[in-house]
C-alpha cells in the first residue's frame, strides 16, 4: 500500500499549521503502518529530514509533477484535490482532510476584495470547489465534532448521504470521522534565551504573554492590544509578545489590515516595544519550543461569528504542549473546553477590560495558575498526533470507504467541475478587468 499525503502549505523549517500538520499525518501512518510506504509531497523543496525511515519528503514543482505523484500512490491525502486528480478519480481513494469549516474563513477573507463583484464571484469559486471536494472525497477528516456537523450537513445537501451509505454506518463515523490538530510529545525546553533579557523591552523577570501564530481577519489582536494599556497601569513587567508576523504560506502579514492594524495601534497607545512586541518573520518550527517555554500565558482571542463557532484553533494545541494556561475569548470550540475544564480563563469577545482582568487574575494567584497548568497537562496526551490520528490510520489499514460508489457519483462530479472551472474563470476575468481599470485611475 503506497500512501500520499498532499500538503497545500509548506512543509519544512519554515511551516504554519497546514504544513505542520500534513507533517505529523505522514509522520504517524509511516509510524503505525508498518506495510505502507507513505510520501509527503509539498509545494515547496521541504528542507527538513524524514522522521522515518519508510516516510519520503518530496516536492511536487507543478501540476505534472503532483499528477504523476498521485498516480503512483493508492491512497491520496490532501486538504484539497487539485482538478487533474479528477483523471485518478475512479482508481484511488481519496481522503479529505477539512480540518477547518473553510468557507467561515474564505468569508473573512473575501473582505481583502473591496470590490463586490469579485468578492460575490469568488465566494461562488469557493462554494463550487466545497462540493467538488465532497463529491471527490472517499472519507473525511475534520477537526471537531461541531465541524463534523457541517461537513455532515453539507454531504446532506449534495446527496452524498443515501440510504445505502446510512445502511452500512447509520452515525456516518466511516465516512465523516474527527482527526484534530494534535499536540508534540514531551514538552518544550529553552535551547537558548530567546525573549526574557534577549528582545529589547523584555526584563529576564517579565512576565510574557505569547500569541501564538498569525494574525488574521477573524483574530481580534486590537482587542488584547487594549487589554495591555489596563494591565500595564498595574504592572509593568507583563508584556505581550506576537510570535510570527509573515506567514510562510503568504496569507497575512504586514501589507495585510489585520496586522498592520495591530501594529499601528500598538504604536497609538504608545506600547509598541515596551509592553507590545512583534516577532519580525516567522519562527522556525523547531525554535518554537524556545519561544513558548520562555511564556507565562498563552493569549488569543476573536469575535462572536460564524467563524468562530466552528473553529479549532490550532495555536492552542501548542499551548497545551507548553502547559500554559490560557486567557481567550469564548466562542469557539476550544475556547469552550479552556472555561469547562479549567484550563483558563474565557471571556466574552470585544470586551478589553474583561481580558485585561483575566490576564491579572491569573498572574496574581500562584494558586490558581498553578491549578490551570496543572489541568493543561492533562489534556496533552488525549490530543497526542499518535492518538488522535486513530480513525485515519483505520481507513488507511482496512482501505474501505462506505462513500456512494464513485460510478454514481461521476456524473455529479463532472457537473461541479465545470461549474467550479466557469466560476472561477468568470472571477478571474473580472478581477483582471477591475484591476487594469483601477491601474488606469491611478496614472
Amino acid at each position: 500500500m503506497k500512501i500520499l499525503v498532499l500538503s497545500r502549505g509548506v512543509v519544512g523549517r519554515d511551516m504554519a499549521s497546514p504544513g505542520v500538520r500534513a507533517y505529523h499525518m505522514a509522520r504517524v501512518l509511516a509510524e503505525q503502518l508498518p506495510d505502507a510506504e507513505v510520501t509527503l509531497s509539498a509545494p515547496n523543496v521541504p528542507d527538513i529530514p524524514s522522521p522515518h525511515p519508510r516516510l519520503q519528503i518530496i516536492a511536487y514543482r507543478n501540476a505534472l509533477t503532483g499528477f504523476l505523484q498521485m498516480l503512483s500512490h493508492d491512497i491520496i491525502i490532501s486538504r484539497n484535490f487539485p482538478l487533474h486528480a479528477l483523471a485518478l478519480f475512479p482508481g484511488k481513494l481519496l481522503a479529505l482532510d477539512f480540518y477547518a469549516a473553510f468557507y467561515s474563513e474564505w468569508l473573512a477573507l473575501s473582505q481583502r476584495l473591496p470590490q463586490r463583484a469579485a468578492r460575490k464571484l469568488w465566494m461562488a469559486s469557493r462554494r463550487h470547489l466545497v462540493d467538488l471536494q465532497l463529491t471527490m472525497a472517499d472519507y473525511i477528516v475534520c477537526s471537531s465534532e461541531r465541524q463534523r456537523d457541517v461537513w455532515a450537513g453539507a454531504l446532506y445537501a449534495l446527496g452524498l448521504v443515501t440510504p445505502s451509505v446510512f445502511d452500512r454506518d447509520a452515525s456516518l463515523r466511516r465516512l465523516v470521522d474527527v482527526v484534530p490538530y494534535g499536540v508534540r510529545s514531551g514538552r518544550p525546553q529553552s535551547k537558548r534565551p530567546v525573549l526574557k533579557g534577549v528582545v529589547p523591552g523584555i526584563g529576564e523577570h517579565d512576565k510574557v504573554l505569547i500569541w501564538n501564530g498569525s494574525v488574521m481577519e477573524w483574530f481580534d489582536a486590537l482587542a488584547v492590544i487594549r487589554a495591555m494599556t489596563r494591565v500595564s497601569r498595574v504592572r509593568d513587567d507583563i508584556k505581550l509578545f506576537f510570535l510570527g508576523t509573515e506567514h510562510p504560506d503568504k496569507v497575512t502579514g504586514l501589507r495585510y489590515e489585520p496586522l498592520r492594524q495591530a501594529v499601528e495601534l500598538s504604536k497609538e497607545l504608545g506600547l509598541y516595544g515596551r509592553s507590545v512586541f512583534f516577532n519580525e518573520g516567522w519562527v522556525p518550527y523547531d525554535e518554537t519550543g524556545d519561544y513558548l517555554a520562555e511564556a507565562d500565558l498563552g493569549v488569543c482571542a476573536g469575535y462572536d461569528n460564524l467563524e468562530a463557532r466552528f473553529a479549532f484553533r490550532t495555536r492552542f494545541v501548542d499551548l497545551f504542549w507548553a502547559e500554559l494556561p490560557i486567557v481567550c475569548t469564548r466562542g469557539d470550540e476550544l475556547a469552550a473546553r479552556v472555561e469547562r475544564e479549567s484550563l483558563g480563563i474565557a471571556v466574552p469577545p470585544e470586551d478589553p477590560d474583561a481580558f485585561a482582568a483575566g490576564v491579572l487574575r491569573l498572574l496574581d494567584d500562584g494558586e490558581l495558575y498553578a491549578r490551570y497548568q496543572r489541568n493543561v497537562a492533562l489534556v496533552k496526551e488525549e490530543l497526542s498526533w499518535e492518538r488522535v490520528m486513530a480513525p485515519l490510520v483505520e481507513f488507511c489499514r482496512t482501505g474501505r470507504s462506505i462513500a456512494v460508489p464513485k460510478r454514481q457519483r461521476m456524473p455529479a462530479l463532472l457537473r461541479r467541475t465545470i461549474a467550479h472551472a466557469a466560476i472561477t474563470a468568470r472571477y478571474l476575468s473580472v478581477y483582471r478587468l477591475i484591476g487594469r481599470r483601477e491601474q488606469a485611475e491611478t496614472l
